[in-house]
Formats: C-alpha cells, sequence, structure tokens
C-alpha cells in the first residue's frame, strides 16, 4: 500500500473507528496508542471548571454586582447569589452559560432551584423566559444540553431513577467470567474507578400490557434485600431504573457457581491454594453458608432455593449467596433448571416424584398477598421515582386463604395454577443447606460430582409425560444410596492423616440430621452453624473461621468482645480435649455450648414490625434516595439452660401506616418543579417471605 492510499485511509472517520474497535484513538490502523477516554461530568470536574472567575466571566458588568447581594429570600437564609450558585447550582450556571443564558441564573435562585432538581421538564424551561420572545429552539437547547453536563454518580446503598436522555455513569468491564451461566451478568465500573468492578443484574420492569407492571415489586425487593447484610450473600450496592429496566449493581463479583467451581474439578484460584490450605477453606465454606442461612431465618427470611447453581465463587475463593431466593425480582433475570430445583429440594416440597416433570418450566411462585402495582405518579422525563410510601415489608401471620389474589393476569384470562409455598420453610432450607454440604464434601475427597449423581440415581424412572424418562438423581428420593455415599467419603477421609478429614465423619453424622425425611427432626440453620463451628475447632487445627464471631446473630449482646469470647472459650475447649480423655472432652464441649447457647432466636415475629416502622416515606417526587437498614429490636436472652424455650405465640404485625404516624416533614424552601401538583398514593405492602411452618 503506498504512502498516499495510506493517507488516504487514516482520517477522522478511520481514527473514530479504530477507537471504536480497539478502545483507543490512535493514527495507526494496527498500532493504536492514545486511549480514549470518556469525558465525564463528575462532581469534581464541575468544582473545577464552575468558579467565581468562570461565573463573572459569563456575566456583564452590571449583572455582577447582582452576585454579592442576598437573595431574594433573604429572610430564610442569608446566602447570596455568589454562594447560591457555588454550593448549590454549578450545574445549572454551567447549562446557562452553554445556550447563551447565563444571566437567567438569578431567576434560578429566586425560585429556589438548584442541581437536584435537574433534569428540569419542557414547562419548567418555559418559566425561565431563556428568550425575549417564545424561543422553543432554545427551550429544546437547553432541555438536550442538561443531560450531557447531569451526571447523577450512583454510590452505595442508593436508588435512582435515570431519564430517558440521562447519562448513565458506568463503564464496562472487558473481561468475562469462567462460568458461562454468568456471563450475562456484565462487568461495570463507574467513571474514574477502574479497579472498583460491580456486576450488574438486568431486570425488566414490565410486559407488553403493562410497562411497569413489575416496577413496585423490583423496589420493594431491592428495599427488602437491604434489610439482610451478610458476608456470604451477595449485597445491592447500588440501583437504578432507567428506560423501563431495573439494574442492581453489587460489588461481590463471581468468577464461579459453586456448580461450575465442582464440575471444573481444578479451578485455577483453588489450585493456588496450598493442599492444607484448600481443606480448610472447604470446610470454613460450610460454617459460613450456615451463618448466612442462620441469619436469613433470623431475619425472618427463607431463601428457598438453595442450589450450586445459587452459591457464587469469586476469584479470591471467597463464597456467597448470589440472592435470596425468596425474593421473586432476583429470580426473573436467571434460566431455571427444574432438575436442579427438584434434585436440592426437600422431601415436603416434593410429595410424589412420579408427577414431577424435569423438563416443564419452573412454576411461579405463589404470593401470600395481593401486591399491587404503585399508583405513583412518574413523570415524563423519569426524574421521580416509583417508591412513595412506607410499607410493611414481611408479614409473619401464617394464611391459606389463597382466594381473591390479584396476580397482574386480565379477567379474561383463566387463573394461573401457582406453585403453593407452604413447604417453602426454614426446615427445607436446612435439608437443601445439606445437599450443598455433601457436594462441598464430595469434592474435598477429590471424588467426582458425576460420580455422586450416578450412585444415588434410582433404577426406577420418572415419567416425563410420557415421550420421554429419566432417572431420578434427586436427595429426597433417593435417601438410602446418599446415605451410603456418605459411608463412601467416610472411608476416604479415614485413609488421610491430615487434621482436615477428622472433622468429615462429625460433619457427616450433622448432615444426617440435616437430610432428615421429617422436617421436625432436622436441626436449626443456627444449630448447624454452631455445630460446625465446634467440630471445626475441637476436631482440627485450622487456623481462624471465617464467621466465627457470629456478629449477626439477632438476640445476642453485641459488645465486640462476644464474638472473641466464644471463639476463644471455642479453642480453650480444643486445647482441653486433646490432653483430656474423651469422655472429659465431651463433657467440657457439652457445657460449653450449653452456655453459650441463647435460649431463643425470636421471642416473637411480631417483633420486626417495630423495626418496620422506623423505614421513613419516601417522596415520591426525589428520583434520589438512599436506601437504610432497619435496626432489629433488642431481644432478651437467657444463658441458663441447653434447652431452647419455645418462643410465644406470633402477634398479629401493625400496619406501619398508622393514623399516628407523623408525615415527612416538608423542606423550608420551594418545591421542585412540576412537583406542585402531585399527588400521592400510598399502598401498603403485606406480602409475606415465607409461612411459618
Amino acid at each position: 500500500m503506498s504512502s498516499r492510499t495510506l493517507t488516504n485511509v487514516v482520517n477522522d472517520q478511520t481514527v473514530a473507528l479504530n477507537a471504536l474497535i480497539y478502545g483507543y484513538a490512535g493514527h495507526s490502523l494496527v498500532t493504536p496508542h492514545a486511549a480514549l477516554q470518556q469525558i465525564w461530568w463528575t462532581d469534581e470536574r464541575i468544582n473545577e471548571k464552575v468558579t467565581t472567575d468562570f461565573i463573572t466571566s459569563r456575566l456583564r458588568p452590571s449583572e455582577r454586582e447582582w452576585l454579592d447581594r442576598p437573595v431574594g429570600f433573604g429572610d430564610l437564609t442569608d446566602d447570596t447569589y455568589i454562594d447560591w450558585i457555588l454550593e448549590r447550582a454549578r450545574r445549572l450556571f454551567l447549562v446557562l452559560a452553554e445556550v447563551g443564558a447565563a444571566e437567567k441564573i438569578f431567576k434560578v435562585v429566586e425560585n429556589s432551584w438548584d442541581d437536584d432538581d435537574l433534569p428540569l421538564q419542557m414547562e419548567d424551561i418555559e418559566k425561565l423566559s431563556l428568550s425575549s420572545k417564545r424561543n422553543d429552539q432554545v427551550n429544546a437547547k437547553f432541555y438536550h444540553t442538561q443531560f450531557a453536563f447531569l451526571l447523577r454518580e450512583l454510590r452505595e446503598g442508593v436508588h435512582i431513577d435515570y431519564a430517558p436522555n440521562e447519562v448513565l455513569p458506568l463503564e464496562y468491564v472487558m473481561g468475562l467470567p469462567p462460568a458461562v451461566t454468568l456471563q450475562h451478568w456484565s462487568r461495570v465500573h463507574l467513571p474514574k474507578k477502574q479497579r472498583e468492578v460491580y456486576v450488574r443484574r438486568k431486570f425488566s420492569l414490565g410486559n407488553t400490557e403493562s410497562p411497569t407492571a413489575f416496577e413496585s415489586d423490583f423496589i420493594m425487593d431491592v428495599e427488602s434485600s437491604r434489610m439482610i447484610e451478610h458476608e456470604h450473600i451477595a449485597p445491592v450496592w447500588a440501583s437504578y431504573t432507567a428506560k423501563g429496566t431495573g439494574y442492581t449493581l453489587t460489588n461481590f463479583v463471581g468468577q464461579h457457581t459453586l456448580k461450575t467451581f465442582i464440575d471444573h474439578r481444578n479451578p485455577q484460584q483453588y489450585q493456588r491454594l496450598p493442599k492444607e490450605e484448600r481443606r480448610y477453606l472447604l470446610l470454613g465454606w460450610l460454617h459460613c453458608l450456615a451463618d448466612a442461612i442462620a441469619t436469613l431465618h433470623q431475619s425472618g427470611f427463607c431463601h428457598s432455593s438453595i442450589r450450586p447453581s445459587n452459591i457464587l465463587i469469586d476469584e479470591n475463593n471467597n463464597i456467597a449467596f448470589s440472592d435470596i431466593g425468596s425474593l421473586e425480582t432476583f429470580q426473573r433475570d436467571k434460566k431455571p433448571d427444574p432438575m436442579e430445583a427438584y434434585t436440592y429440594g426437600a422431601p415436603e416440597a416434593h410429595i410424589s416424584t412420579q408427577s414431577f416433570d424435569p423438563e416443564a418450566p419452573a412454576p411461579s411462585p405463589n404470593i401470600g398477598t395481593t401486591r399491587k402495582p404503585s399508583t405513583a405518579s412518574k413523570s415524563s422525563s423519569g426524574s421521580s421515582n416509583s417508591s412513595a410510601s412506607q410499607r410493611q415489608k414481611l408479614t409473619k401471620t401464617p394464611t391459606n386463604d389463597f382466594s381473591g389474589f390479584n396476580f397482574g393476569f386480565k379477567k379474561n384470562k383463566p387463573a394461573p395454577q401457582p406453585r403453593s409455598r407452604t413447604n417453602e420453610t426454614e426446615k427445607a432450607d436446612v435439608f437443601s443447606l445439606g445437599c450443598i454440604f455433601l457436594d462441598i464434601l464430595t469434592f474435598m475427597v477429590k471424588r467426582k460430582a458425576h460420580d455422586f449423581t450416578k450412585h444415588r440415581s434410582s433404577k426406577q424412572k420418572i415419567n416425563t409425560g410420557g415421550k420421554n424418562s429419566r432417572t431420578d438423581s434427586s436427595f429426597h428420593a433417593n435417601l438410602d444410596k446418599v446415605d451410603t455415599w456418605m459411608k463412601v467419603v467416610e472411608d476416604i477421609a479415614f485413609e488421610h492423616d491430615e487434621d482436615a478429614f477428622r472433622a468429615v465423619p462429625h460433619i457427616m453424622n450433622l448432615i444426617r440430621g440435616m437430610l432428615s425425611r421429617a422436617p421436625n427432626i432436622r436441626p436449626s440453620a443456627r444449630d448447624v452453624r454452631d455445630r460446625l463451628l465446634e467440630i471445626l475447632l475441637t476436631e482440627t487445627a485450622i487456623p481462624s473461621v471465617h464467621c466465627g464471631a457470629h456478629k449477626h446473630d439477632i438476640g445476642i449482646a453485641t459488645s465486640s468482645n462476644s464474638g472473641s469470647d466464644r471463639a476463644s472459650t471455642m479453642s480453650s475447649v480444643r486445647s482441653s480435649s486433646i490432653s483430656t480423655v474423651s469422655s472429659d472432652a465431651d463433657t467440657i464441649r457439652h457445657s460449653t455450648t450449653s452456655t453459650m447457647r441463647v435460649s431463643s432466636i425470636l421471642n416473637s415475629y411480631a417483633d420486626r414490625s417495630s423495626s418496620l416502622s422506623d423505614i421513613s416515606e419516601f417522596d415520591d417526587g426525589a428520583s434520589m434516595r438512599t436506601i437504610g437498614r432497619p435496626v432489629p429490636p433488642p431481644i432478651s436472652t437467657s444463658h441458663g439452660s441447653s434447652k431452647t424455650s419455645p418462643p410465644p405465640p406470633p402477634t398479629p404485625p401493625m400496619s406501619p401506616r398508622s393514623s399516628k404516624s407523623p408525615a415527612s416533614p416538608r423542606s423550608m424552601r420551594s418545591s421542585s418543579p412540576s412537583s406542585a401538583n402531585r399527588t400521592y398514593k400510598i399502598t401498603p405492602w403485606n406480602k409475606p417471605f415465607l409461612l411459618l411452618p
């Protein structure tokens, strides 16, 4: 290719194409050398741009004199016009200066508008009278220009409703996880923060019949998920809605699911660890997962979807549940595997194995009460959010009345037959968790997951609709074969001298209780967690147990020494058991456990209603809010007996919407644009996340 031909090819268009393909804006088609960076109007850049000198340079001399005068409503504030601009309206001034109407900033201040009111709607822009005569082109220019400078950055605990033309402050990370099932969850980072990577999940907020059918569900499920903070439950770091779609960001970046991790057999991140640390890691996973489920149960939630595909592992071998399975919003972006749900389900959830069809789609979960979509208004620009009410997020009163439900279908359509959730209880979670434990221990002794599946599969085939048939490999239908496999794992553990394998037989005895066919015989998640901690500290030389402090417990003293005291106590039990006979060790272990165990997990489920009453009523006119975490009320405990006293009967929870509840405080300044005529309708939320066994 001649130099003339190359010169003709390398032009502005090819440079832009080069930047689009490679991510760099180089002047060579094959050797890009200059990074193309997105221009973000962040708060830092706005502060550097809009200074006193910049403001005065955009105003006439006669207009500059007004800058040092008190604002028009000086009785409420001592600020001058320049103070108001620098503290509250830098972006507004920048937009006005861009359209050539910087002098209108005084009218903006007199209306007590600030950057939080962006984006302005057309009727508000017309009030500014940007030109002497009505000029729709100038107004339209202001409307479109404001989005170039409006950058509402996502922060932890914040939900933002972005306008259709608003800039989303996110950049994609060019990298995919090894697990194919996780690759549809994109990786993003915030502007100028390339090292802080987040996983973004996408949820549709409506359907063809109603574009906002699931919007209120999305908001409420996000708020409910924030009530649980645990290191081993992937958190909702931030959330936002844009163009009819809801998004959540989490800072737990999973590289594998537990299923792909086990199927891989030799994950690179796992192989980098020394052999002894690998075994301690797997044993620690058991305790951490049990602690997460115990926290869920103490907070009034059931997971109801414990299976390997819903457990994530990041590049540092940290493990966490991807979400809370009982929150329906977080199941919409997944491809459910009915066979996996059946395999890891509890016996009471599948009464008849012959009627199971693994090829059939997963049935929709049943809802205990009516969930009505929010009737809050939403502006055309999308600057208002849809969570305007104070809601009751959880109810503890079980009910069997399923009449009069509204599932969002038209009346002329036949009502669907949803799957009942009466069997999705805490005990069902314990059963599924025991299945997960067996998978992890099978991986620990280097046995193939396929061999375990083949071993427990029954020879009798189940009917799959008359066309096909498959062997039943579920845990609940083959408990006898599961028990023989547990003996195989125990025999392998006895062949090893490492102390980590000494804990396997004790854990197997615990799993046998978790896999009991009768739900009432299974231990609680809290008992499972406490027993695991005892086994790890007395049977192994594990240097530390993550989550060993059990700081998430409700009803236990929250002093900083409580967790360390328990760990030190258990450590002393471990050292004592080494130098004494087994009977003495059992006595010490039993005494320690009896002393430290609280008499009741929760005195009453109704206690949570008091914590829910503290949830503030959100103003529908605001499109950004911070979602706080309610603080649970103190619960009295008793340490005098090893037996757990039964909690008193639950009392019906009171709705947080009460006639005696104080109204939301109003702001002293003028209302935001186009919000004076809005009306709000509060819709309480009575959706139960679980039914008591």
